[in-house]
């Protein structure tokens, strides 16, 4: 399927890491194209398709493998990850130490790692760890929503994307050494190397918190925005973002959110706040919803592990990137549309059929 120029989906990549067949019931769930020159691929769940991606993932690093997730639990994940290390991998691996602490099902596997000396457990006092991203031999970078457990895999709405890109990587890797030395917060945060990036010609901007401005970042894109923006939230707490969805509304643009039911009844949240103002406010319905995205104009995503709150922007360890291409975000509307269509179940989720005309 060819698209314009920028980004075309659906075409294979030359030695790409993620050569396997993924069921027919899911082949909306992986898609592959490019930016410019640059292989890019985009994953969504639930669906076995995210697991047998992450496992490809890890077995394409053939020198170094630096991992920084918040939460990890699935055996086939932990035995990649001694897998690459056995084959001479130089593997480096963050997980939370709160989650690490709970994550029975990988806990032999986990005392391995420790013993090899590939395995810190990371505490940020003031907040979450909650970043979800890999980088590979220092030029292709994993990150979103997904975090590498049970839930995220086969229960949750969730995104990843893979990019190539040696300043990407730089960045991520960057972050992985602030954890690692137990930098958290913006004072002893080091500075992005990155924050601009071109990749293949679309520009990519990656921010981290507590660091950089991630909050200002994600409002200037909603502060561009001349016709539509669409929003799918575990969480959407922030009062600055709501204020940013008011002043777009008294602009005209058109504003679909889409909330995981559970979060939309918490007492932080800006349910009726938005609905009052004249929001298309729709909870999922069934599974988790855990997405963090906003597509402004079909034009621009923003995509990662950060929830749209106080406490992932101002205190805990998080990545961001927003990236400007049409035919992504195309791609990531269409899953904004199944999440606000969607049936409770997630088995019947990618056969939800849309009416005529949609």
């Amino acid at each position: 399927m060819a698209v314009a120029a920028g980004l075309i989906w659906v075409l294979p990549c030359a030695a790409s890491p993620f050569e396997f067949e993924v069921d027919p019931f899911y082949v909306e769930t992986m898609l592959k194209g490019r930016f410019g020159d640059k292989p890019v691929y985009f994953f969504l769940g639930p669906s076995p398709t995210m697991e047998r991606a992450v496992v490809a993932f890890i077995g394409s690093a053939g020198k170094t493998l630096d991992v920084c997730v918040y939460d990890l639990n699935l055996p086939e994940f932990a035995q990649a990850l001694l897998a690459a290390h056995a084959r001479g991998v130089k593997v480096r691996v963050i997980i939370s130490e709160e989650n690490a602490a709970k994550a029975y099902a990988v806990a032999e596997q986990l005392a391995e790692m420790e013993k090899l000396g590939i395995l810190t457990l990371a505490h940020n006092r003031s907040g979450l760890m909650h970043n979800k991203f890999m980088v590979a031999d220092g030029e292709r970078i994993w990150t979103g929503s997904y975090n590498l457990t049970r839930n995220c895999s086969r229960f949750n709405d969730n995104h990843a994307i893979v990019l190539e890109s040696k300043e990407l990587a730089e960045n991520y890797s960057m972050e992985w050494t602030e954890i690692f030395e137990k930098r958290h917060g913006k004072r002893f945060a080091y500075p992005t190397p990155h924050p601009k990036v071109d990749v293949g010609g679309v520009l990519v901007q990656n921010y981290f918190t507590p660091e950089d401005d991630v909050r200002g970042a994600i409002i200037a894109e909603m502060a561009r925005a001349t016709n539509e923006i669409a929003i799918m939230a575990f969480s959407f707490t922030d009062k600055a973002m709501t204020d940013a969805v008011r002043e777009a509304l008294g602009r005209r643009v058109r504003v679909v959110i889409v909330l995981d039911s559970g979060m939309a009844t918490h007492p932080g949240a800006n349910t009726k706040a938005l609905e009052a103002m004249g929001a298309n406010v729709r909870m999922s319905p069934g599974v988790l919803l855990h997405h963090k995205v906003i597509v402004v104009d079909r034009q621009t995503v923003v995509l990662g592990s950060a929830n749209f709150s106080a406490s992932a922007f101002d205190k805990n360890d998080e990545n961001v990137l927003i990236v400007r291409a049409p035919n992504f975000a195309q791609a990531m509307l269409r899953e904004a549309l199944r999440c606000w269509r969607a049936e409770p179940y997630s088995i019947t989720k990618w056969r939800t059929q849309l009416p005529a005309g949609m």
